[in-house]
């Protein structure tokens, strides 16, 4: 399995951008209120991307002494134990992170910046606590491709070895 491609990342994200505005223009253009993210929110995902991290750090750990041990074999016990179900898991829910906070931190961009250029924002009620739902967004997916990009398997141990050789 690849991992996520940053580009497409950025493009989900701008499209997130693009949508979020766009359905908060058609909410305003209808006379409603625009429903806007919390500090809950923000908080929420920042608290998602820490319990991933914590979650990655045992991967890490294991992989790192893979490659200690790679490089200076020897017969001492492993310090790091992970099997393969949980660190498989661990990659999925990193890349699932990495596309879902590149969207709804999109989402909320785009929802942040119709409430600026629109005017009908308060700064202190709607857009500092969407903005911060943004930034939560963005930092839950960028903990999604490092968290991904530490279970990537050397490649004469993956399944691609003879076409990256």
């Amino acid at each position: 399995m690849r991992p996520v491609q940053i580009p497409w990342l950025v493009v989900a994200l701008l499209l997130g951008a693009v949508g979020g505005a766009g359905l908060s223009h058609l909410v305003a253009a209808r006379g409603a209120a625009i429903p806007v993210a919390g500090w809950f929110t923000g908080a929420l995902l920042l608290a998602a991307a820490g319990a991933l991290l914590a979650f990655g750090l045992p991967l890490r750990r294991y992989m790192r002494e893979s490659e200690e041990r790679r490089a200076t074999p020897t017969t001492a016990p492993r310090r790091h134990h992970i099997d393969m179900t949980t660190a498989y898991r661990t990659v999925l829910l990193a890349r699932s992170a990495a596309i879902t906070g590149a969207i709804v931190g999109g989402v909320f961009l785009g929802q942040a910046l119709q409430l600026v250029g629109g005017g009908g924002g308060d700064l202190v009620r709607a857009v500092l606590p969407t903005l911060f739902a943004a930034l939560g967004g963005i930092v839950f997916g960028v903990v999604g491709v490092i968290v991904e990009r530490w279970g990537i398997l050397p490649p004469e141990e993956g399944t691609g070895a003879t076409e990256r050789a």
